[in-house]
């Protein structure tokens, strides 16, 4: 039964993203922020006083007007690391889920928690079962909640299949087309749609949130599970071939072959990308050859780190 429910969110799915696809022939509407803080309240590495590092990731976007947790960790950082620098997370109103991978939703609870009810933005198959290949056993994973729970816990539940707007100047992408020929999930061989571990997990649910500021439009991900190249393009193609000024986040090449980290490092070359802030399970060895290409513009922000875009 839970295959079943499974393949046929799947179909729906694809089916649905038909529509976000078409809609990037004509620009999605963003409007211009003055600035944008983006503080990093989890991630493998800590850069401040009492803050600590887990494998994970959760941001902080703040703007003039809203507070937006950009998924939530593992669960074992984020209301410590937000006490130690001093963030209210009952001042949160929104959360966007990159997708339902445990090392993004494991903090979801002590979120809600701390948040009360937010407006929550999840791919609707994050909330499917996967599974994990832990030696010749399958493991399985799911969100720490339902649909019929986050409903519950969550002002609004919104679906995110396609482009959505979050709030005003904020999108998230929703599902990202997969073009290159060089990108995959980067945990193929690992994470399964079914136990007998036969259907590798395209992870549909990945997704981005993006915003233009005066330097440009900055694009955060969570892992890049559908591959850094299509996500920047994606955003490119949505907002009608604009140049996109940063990158921010995960970027899943901890294990990329030197032929899919040239072929990247082209692309942002390609595209004009001016800041590169890599970090979580980008891997130190793909931030290394990519840092090497741009010196001066790739950085690994730790958590404890607070960016500002525009307002210079």
């Amino acid at each position: 039964m839970r295959r079943i429910l499974s393949i046929a969110i799947l179909s729906l799915c694809v089916v649905a993203s038909l529509p976000g696809q078409a809609q990037t022939h004509r620009p999605a509407e963003l409007a211009l922020l003055p600035h944008v803080d983006v503080t990093v309240l989890v991630e493998n590495m800590a850069g401040g006083a009492n803050v600590l590092g887990e494998w994970g990731l959760s941001l902080l976007v703040e703007t003039d007007s809203r507070r937006i947790l950009f998924d939530a960790g593992g669960g074992q950082t984020l209301i410590g690391n937000a006490r130690s620098l001093g963030i209210d997370l009952g001042k949160v109103k929104t959360i966007v889920i990159s997708h339902g991978h445990g090392d993004h939703t494991g903090g979801l609870g002590k979120a809600l928690d701390a948040s009360g009810p937010v407006d929550l933005f999840v791919h609707p198959v994050a909330l499917a079962t996967i599974y994990w290949k832990d030696g010749s056993k399958a493991v399985p994973e799911v969100m720490p909640f339902s649909r019929e729970e986050l409903r519950r816990r969550t002002g609004k539940l919104v679906d995110t299949v396609g482009p959505t707007a979050v709030c005003e100047g904020m999108m998230v992408t929703g599902q990202i087309p997969r073009l290159t020929d060089f990108e995959d999930t980067g945990v193929g061989q690992y994470a399964f749609l079914d136990p007998e571990m036969t259907k590798p997990d395209p992870i549909l649910d990945d997704q981005a949130l993006f915003f233009r500021v005066p330097e440009g439009v900055v694009i955060l991900l969570g892992c890049g599970h559908s591959g850094v190249v299509n996500t920047v393009r994606y955003v490119s193609e949505l907002l009608g071939g604009e140049k996109i000024y940063a990158v921010m986040g995960g970027t899943h090449l901890i294990s990329a072959s030197p032929l899919r980290l040239q072929k990247t490092i082209e692309a942002f070359r390609e595209l004009g990308v001016q800041k590169i802030m890599l970090s979580h399970c980008t891997g130190m060895n793909a931030y290394t050859e990519i840092a090497k290409a741009f010196p001066g513009r790739t950085s690994w922000p730790a958590a404890g780190t607070k960016i500002r875009f525009g307002g210079r």
